[in-house]
């Protein structure tokens, strides 16, 4: 096997762990180049893969959760190199889709043993993401979830922050627009993605396909609480579509113009505006995974 040079981008938080250390020492006994670049600031790891790809790295590793995994996708944006993938953050939805191992060492052997694919992103007002954005219900929850919260008690502090958000259950109102695609009113939660899952393994898009050049758009309309928990439970194992008050198309764009600033989740990052153009990116990203989402292992 050739050696290869390796940009490892770490979040700050991680670059301690026993495993990662490990996985450092053991890929250099294996007469690879590492490079390892801890993270401490916002921004930063997106500025090093831009770096790392301009000085010709075979491949730039993100190991982190899915922020970090956003910020690496984002810095490499213009560039042909590979993003490889060590999941040591909250939820990884995009790798545990992809079947990239939890266990780090055995990450590192999808990036070192198997060539890199070609998949789809997608943009949400210019920045480039992987996997899946949401917004409404769902994202509020993630928004309010304290750092701190997340990083002891994982995807469960999703699922407690988003129980809250479940008693209030405030409607937003927008319209959805795109290829022919219209919706005005109110809803509770949208999804907009390229890959099937989010939040912890919730198959809120789950037609999507990392290959098809197209965006999965998912909207649960406004509906009594009851209604909702039964959707909600639906949506968590992917069996809601073609119910009613769930809108589901697959679009090369869509953008969706809300009446008040609404807060949306974009592969863990969070935002809010009014207004958000989502475009397809048909296969312009060389990753190291170990099949496509939905594939078997």
């Amino acid at each position: 096997m050739r050696s290869k040079h390796i940009a490892l981008i770490v979040h700050g938080e991680r670059a301690d762990r026993d495993d990662v250390r490990h996985l450092v020492n053991w890929v250099r006994d294996k007469r690879h180049l590492v490079e390892v670049h801890p993270t401490f600031e916002l921004g930063q790891a997106a500025a090093l893969a831009a770096d790392a790809a301009r000085r010709g790295v075979d491949v730039v590793v993100a190991a982190g959760g899915d922020g970090t995994v956003n910020e690496v996708v984002n810095g490499l944006d213009g560039y042909d190199v590979p993003l490889g993938i060590i999941p040591v953050g909250t939820a990884n939805d995009f790798a545990r889709q992809v079947g990239i191992p939890a266990d780090a060492d055995h990450a590192m052997d999808v990036i070192l043993q198997r060539k890199p694919r070609r998949l789809d992103t997608a943009s949400l007002n210019g920045r480039r993401f992987l996997n899946v954005s949401t917004g409404g219900v769902g994202a509020e929850a993630t928004a309010e979830t304290p750092p701190d919260v997340k990083e002891s008690l994982g995807p469960v502090a999703y699922a407690i922050s988003s129980m809250r958000k479940f008693a209030e259950l405030k409607p937003s109102y927008a319209r959805f627009s795109g290829d022919g695609f219209e919706y005005e009113g109110e809803f509770l939660m949208f999804a907009v993605g390229s890959t099937r899952s989010t939040g912890g393994g919730t198959m809120i898009t789950p037609m999507a396909s990392a290959t098809d050049g197209l965006l999965d758009l998912c909207i649960v309309e406004r509906m009594s609480r009851g209604e909702f928990a039964r959707t909600a439970f639906r949506v968590k194992r992917g069996e809601h579509l073609g119910q009613d008050g769930v809108q589901y198309a697959q679009l090369k764009s869509v953008v969706i113009d809300g009446r008040d600033p609404i807060a949306v989740n974009v592969d863990g990052e969070a935002l809010n505006a009014k207004r958000f153009a989502y475009h397809a990116r048909p296969r312009d990203l060389w990753v190291h995974i170990a099949h496509l989402p939905g594939e078997p292992d």
